[in-house]
């Protein structure tokens, strides 16, 4: 009996590196990885481009990771999101775009493979998909200028 327990152990042991290898690789946690690696470097281009913009907290979810600056009474939000394909982050692209009911889209050409914005008295709105990343801009309104340009700063980051 003691024998059997002892292989058992050994058995379960030489198994256990498979299954730390096995969670490295799943994709939610290295797509997660790579968005807090590129939401920690644009907070860094703040920093050092947009010094009025101080960073207030970050959260992190299971598709993305969202950060909170603010400046005087103005407030920024910059979230990243990494998916497993194309499709997948221009449908959600998609769905993002249209979640207000008091602004309509606008196509943003130039932008990314596929980018839409919003423009409101009392916010502004960009999302720009690059492959199979997504960073979505919420900032004051109704001017785009601040939006578009932290915007880019996050495009920057994809092609890396």
């Amino acid at each position: 009996m003691k024998k059997t327990i002892r292989h058992l152990g050994i058995i379960l042991l030489l198994c256990a590196p498979l299954s730390i290898a096995a969670q490295d690789k799943d994709p939610s946690r290295v797509n997660r990885e790579r968005a807090v690696q590129m939401s920690t470097t644009v907070r860094g281009t703040l920093a050092e481009k947009e010094p009025q913009w101080k960073f207030q907290r970050a959260l992190k979810s299971e598709s993305g990771y969202r950060q909170y600056f603010r400046s005087e009474k103005q407030e920024l939000e910059v979230t990243f999101y990494v998916f497993d394909s194309e499709a997948e982050a221009s449908k959600r692209l998609m769905a993002l775009s249209m979640l207000s009911s008091v602004a309509g889209r606008e196509t943003l050409s130039g932008t990314g493979d596929e980018a839409y914005y919003m423009s409101h008295p009392y916010f502004s709105w960009v999302g720009v998909r690059k492959g199979r990343m997504l960073i979505e801009v919420y900032g004051p309104g109704p001017e785009l200028t601040v939006t578009k340009r932290i915007a880019q700063y996050g495009l920057d980051q994809m092609g890396k």
